[in-house]
């Protein structure tokens, strides 16, 4: 278990103690136990609670940067193995920097995967174009693969797309790559963005064999009712942050920006056949905060 882990045990408990506390200060107040300045520092003691909450949501939480591993079995499993980490929504320019991302790049190196997916919103504003270079030393067996997000429109396509090429980071916008592995043919397909690209569905699939294990990377998951019915056997998105802010039993505390379902927030899922994987990502937008959510690099483990 990391120190993530632990400090997100201890703010659970602390949120947990919380209506406990208000039953107990009700009943002493209605028992007349607590009166006057008593009550005034019951209610600055709450405060302070409900403050450090915050401040670890705000400051401690977002640096915590973790690994979580994956097994996705695909029909027809037992040709081969493929190690894939994904990396997405950085959003490099508003809270988090190029100190950030050298930070993620180490730790996917340090995991020897074969292949690297960075699934979108890599950039908030133009600033995060400057801070980009760390994907240079990115190394993996068979290369790094990248799909565009609604952010990286906002900050521009083509520069986007131009400084990922220019650090061998190939963008699949509306075309494929194959990737042989024990025998096997698999296709890593790329879509547009989803709400401001123009994804091209007969573009990505031309190439693709009726027989080849079909990868889909696009940064919104709301693909995944198009990708299930074009027999696509795994879709890889972000998009979703998690929620960003989460409460234990309760899950996302915002409604999430997709149309498929609030339950397809993070994780892997079964979408019919086909398998849906979508990563909580690494960085922040809107508020500058993250809870019982931290920043994570997905390793997907696939049987093929």
């Amino acid at each position: 278990m990391d120190l993530a882990f632990y400090c997100e045990v201890l703010t659970a408990l602390t949120l947990a103690v919380i209506p406990l506390y208000f039953l107990e200060l009700g009943r002493r107040m209605r028992a007349g136990k607590i009166t006057g300045r008593g009550r005034y520092y019951a209610l600055a003691g709450l405060l302070g609670v409900v403050w450090l909450v915050v401040f670890y949501g705000s400051f401690i939480e977002p640096k915590f940067l973790t690994v979580k591993n994956y097994g996705v079995s695909l029909d027809g499993g037992g040709h081969g193995r493929l190690r894939v980490a994904v990396v997405s929504d950085a959003h490099l320019g508003a809270y988090k920097n190029r100190d950030w991302l050298v930070k993620v790049v180490d730790r996917v190196n340090a995991l020897r995967p074969d292949v690297v997916i960075l699934d979108g919103d890599l950039v908030t504003n133009t600033a995060g174009l400057s801070e980009l270079d760390p994907l240079r030393e990115l190394k993996s067996a068979y290369g790094s693969f990248a799909a565009l997000g609604n952010y990286d429109y906002h900050v521009g396509a083509v520069d986007v797309r131009k400084q990922l090429g220019s650090y061998g980071v190939q963008t699949l916008t509306n075309r494929s790559v194959p990737v042989d592995v024990a025998g096997r043919r698999l296709r890593f397909i790329g879509l547009d963005d989803y709400w401001f690209g123009d994804p091209d569905w007969n573009k990505a699939m031309s190439q693709v064999e009726p027989d080849a294990v079909k990868i889909l990377i696009v940064h919104n998951p709301d693909f995944a009712p198009a990708a299930e019915v074009r027999g696509i056997d795994l879709t890889v998105a972000g998009h979703t942050h998690g929620g960003q802010i989460r409460l234990p039993f309760i899950g996302p505390l915002d409604r999430l920006p997709i149309t498929i379902g609030q339950r397809f927030d993070m994780g892997l899922f079964d979408f019919g056949p086909m398998k849906l994987f979508i990563t909580p990502g690494v960085g922040e937008s809107g508020p500058r905060a993250r809870l019982f959510d931290p920043p994570e690099i997905s390793v997907l483990t696939i049987d093929f």
